[in-house]
């Protein structure tokens, strides 16, 4: 009690203070303002008094006296405004404002927790959608990376069926019996190989059920009066050039694939803008002799002629080889004939012998084809290489050389497919064997038949073109096709116990009064072959030709022979390819340009 009555003193001492102000204002209000003292006096005194008492009360207050400060004045204002204004509004307007104010204030603090609540809410729903969808997303690339990994983890499981026979394989040994997998990354890293060829795409099985595109009933169609030719290069393009002015004359060619497999260099403008308009660059990104087998461009016939580019014929002997093989599109129809050699384990090596030894001596007529038989009963047998010379001297052969072969497309395209991979990889590998590997292919796929061969005038009719560097040869080089004839013929199923074998081997030479007709395996006689039946006036002369020479003495079908020889190495003899000549001697022996 005794607190409260100084208190109360100061208030009335502050009240007294503040009236006698408010008269000294309205004073000096009255000299300068036209503001009537009717107005100053609206507020009664009570009024005046509980505003002052309460201004005295949140004045005197110890908290938060900035906020006070400002309330006091915002409740001022009204009156501080009324006074200054020159029309000051009645107390009726004032008092609705500040029912106004507070309504509004109330409504904002009794709205402000169910807002805040409201917000709190839609945060959360919102917040949660983005954790789910967060969630879902994670599952989603988790269960990706499964599907990932196990389709790794088969295709992986497949890969190594391939490769479980691949063992590992020496470049000193020339072994070939399986390639590991280092071996098959260093090709790939290599560009030897692609990887979609790093395995089969058809099993050998399927490849024996394939079924070749016939040929389509004449007259007037491409495909039975025109080839393809598919030539091999490797930096030889002098060579090159050459084989492709001769082979772009002939009638038959209907179009000339160059096989480029040198990524580092373009071809010679003279050979990408033949004058001809025949030739094609096939270009390939890997080096490989198995991509001279790879169909890249579409070829516009189904005869394929496969040859190299050093290698020369006359258009007559080209035309002679495709009329045979159009009669037996299934085979291959070659030029360049060669055998392989048995030898029986049991011998320890002195035993070495031609495949048709037991037929060697004897003039056995009866039968063109011949099986082998030199497979011992009590042992496994060995075989080998045989070159020109045994070959000859063996009156037979096994295989021919895709150097200078018809194929029917469908060949080659099975070849890339179907070739079991230890050969294939092997051929990428040592740049070999490419040409063991199709002949015996073939023969695996038509029941261990030898190639077919054209006639005898048409094989001694090559040219063969100078170059200083050999590509095959050297002192292993017998040595790795013998393997490969033994080994290829395993894996193709042709040798004595093979699913497909045995390979068999043909004589060459049937009559020795007409040894110029009548080479290989079945032959054929020209007499029997109608010229009417040919689809193309061109091929219908040629018979008639054939016919004709036929007939002829041997020293005029030698004549005929040179000169169609002399023919075909004109421009090549002019400047010093053709070896053994005078312009090769001026050119290669003298020091002469060798550009």
């Amino acid at each position: 009690m005794t607190s409260s009555s100084p208190t109360s003193s100061s208030s009335d001492d502050f009240v007294h203070i503040l009236q006698h102000n408010a008269a000294t204002a309205t004073a000096d209000e009255e000299t300068g303002t036209t503001v009537s003292n009717e107005n100053n006096n609206n507020m009664s005194a009570a009024a005046q008094r509980s505003l002052l008492q309460t201004l005295w009360s949140e004045a005197t207050s110890t908290t938060d006296l900035h906020q006070r400060r400002s309330r006091v004045t915002r409740r001022i204002s009204p009156t501080a405004t009324s006074n200054n204004n020159t029309h000051q509004p009645s107390s009726d307007t004032s008092t609705s404002l500040l029912s106004k104010r507070s309504h509004v204030g109330k409504k904002k603090k009794s709205m402000s927790p169910r807002g805040y609540n409201n917000y709190s809410r839609r945060t959360k729903r919102v917040a949660t959608k983005v954790w789910l969808a967060a969630l879902a997303a994670l599952a989603m690339a988790l269960l990706i990376k499964i599907h990932v990994f196990l389709y790794q983890v088969l295709t992986t499981r497949n890969n190594n069926k391939n490769f479980d026979g691949l063992l590992s394989i020496s470049s000193d040994t020339n072994n070939i019996d399986g390639v590991d997998a280092a071996t098959i990354q260093q090709l790939l890293d290599n560009h030897n190989i692609d990887v979609e060829d790093t395995h089969s795409k058809m099993t050998l099985q399927e490849a024996h059920s394939h079924k070749l595109k016939g040929l389509p009933l004449p007259p007037n169609n491409i495909d039975t009066s025109q080839y393809t030719i598919r030539m091999n290069t490797w930096h030889r393009n002098e060579q090159l050039l050459l084989s492709i002015n001769h082979h772009a004359k002939c009638e038959g060619v209907a179009e000339i694939q160059i096989i480029w497999c040198d990524t580092q260099n373009d071809p010679p403008d003279s050979i990408l803008h033949h004058s001809s308009g025949k030739v094609k660059i096939e270009r390939h990104h890997v080096n490989s002799l198995n991509e001279r087998f790879k169909i890249v461009l579409d070829t516009p016939t189904v005869a394929i002629l496969s040859l190299d580019d050093d290698v020369l014929r006359p258009c007559e002997a080209l035309d002679a080889a495709f009329v045979r093989w159009m009669r037996h599109p299934e085979r291959m129809v070659g030029f360049d004939v060669r055998t392989h050699v048995v030898e029986s384990n049991n011998d320890h090596g002195d035993g070495m012998k031609n495949s048709n030894n037991n037929n060697n001596n004897n003039n056995n007529k009866e039968s063109n084809t011949k099986t082998e038989g030199a497979a011992t009963a009590t042992g496994t047998t060995n075989w080998k290489y045989g070159y020109l010379s045994t070959t000859e001297k063996s009156n037979s052969y096994s295989l021919t050389l895709p150097r200078a072969s018809f194929l029917h497309k469908d060949y080659l395209d099975l070849y890339i497919m179907a070739m079991p991979r230890p050969i294939y990889l092997y051929v990428a590998q040592h740049f070999e064997c490419e040409d063991i590997a199709m002949s015996f292919f073939v023969s695996s796929l038509t029941g261990g038949r030898p190639p077919l061969i054209t006639d005898y005038w048409a094989v001694k009719s090559m040219v063969k073109l100078y170059s200083e560097k050999k590509i095959s040869g050297g002192k292993d080089h017998k040595s790795a096709r013998d393997k490969c004839v033994d080994h290829f013929a395993q894996l193709l199923g042709v040798k004595e116990d093979g699913e497909w074998g045995p390979l068999q081997t043909a004589d060459l030479i049937h009559y020795d009064e007409d040894r110029m007709f009548g080479y290989g395996a079945e032959p054929e006689d020209w007499d029997d072959i109608d010229e009417l039946s040919m689809s193309s006036g061109r091929l219908k002369e040629f018979v008639l030709s054939m016919k004709e020479l036929k007939v002829k003495s041997n020293k005029d079908q030698l004549k005929w022979l040179m000169r169609k020889k002399t023919e075909t190495m004109k421009e090549a003899k002019k400047v010093g390819m053709i070896e053994k000549t005078e312009e090769w001697e001026e050119r290669w022996k003298s020091g002469g340009d060798e550009t």
